[in-house]
């Protein structure tokens, strides 16, 4: 056939998922990695695994506003299956824990973010209290841990969060951040140029 565009007798063609497979499979990165600041790192490619310096989150914390206690410590029900606690003074707040323990048998106001304060495993919302003085009225959630988030729940300190081959994004850099890391290994940036040659090239 006087066609260009003809394939010999025999002759297949290679399905373009198969052939960029086959170029993933046999294709390895032609630069070096160098260690860049997180906030440099942005659509970089990952060359060496992410791994978490700390866990995340790095202790328990409060998901939501409202009263830390110790599920252990709560006292009988009355007849509406509301309880009453004593309230200790001072507050919790994220960046800014608790001083001291909190005793059992007391509530502690805590907000998001919050780490819980020694001696308390659960938290109940804001909304559902009732301060009466120097007290609090509420009715106990369904289960001890509640609106509680476990350390490294997200991520355990050793955790490999990203694998090599990764473009950064936003999101990323975001995880990575919250575990500890400052710094990256990333491959460096291509360099590129064209050439254009030959003597029936003239200018415009």
């Amino acid at each position: 056939m006087d066609d260009c565009y003809a394939l010999p007798q025999g002759t297949e063609w290679t399905p373009v998922d198969t052939a960029l497979e086959r170029l993933r499979l046999s294709l390895g990165p032609v630069t070096p990695y160098e260690e860049v600041p997180l906030a440099e790192a942005a659509g970089r490619v990952l060359a060496l695994p992410a791994i978490a310096l700390r866990a995340n989150p790095p202790a328990a914390n409060s998901a939501v506003d409202g009263y830390a206690f110790l599920w252990d410590g709560l006292p009988d029900a009355d007849a509406s299956g509301a309880v009453r606690l004593p309230l200790a003074e001072g507050r919790a707040a994220a960046g800014h824990p608790a001083p001291d323990p909190l005793v059992p048998g007391q509530a502690l106001r805590i907000l998001t973010g919050a780490e819980l304060p020694a001696g308390a495993d659960t938290v109940v919302l804001q909304e559902d209290c009732a301060l009466e003085g120097a007290a609090l009225r509420f009715r106990p959630p369904g289960k001890a841990g509640a609106n509680r988030r476990k350390a490294g729940e997200d991520a355990a300190e050793g955790d490999v969060l990203l694998q090599p081959g990764r473009r950064l994004g936003p999101q990323d850099l975001a995880r990575l951040a919250v575990a500890g890391i400052s710094t990256v290994g990333v491959r460096r940036r291509l360099r590129v140029a064209v050439l254009s040659t030959g003597d029936e090239l003239i200018q415009p």
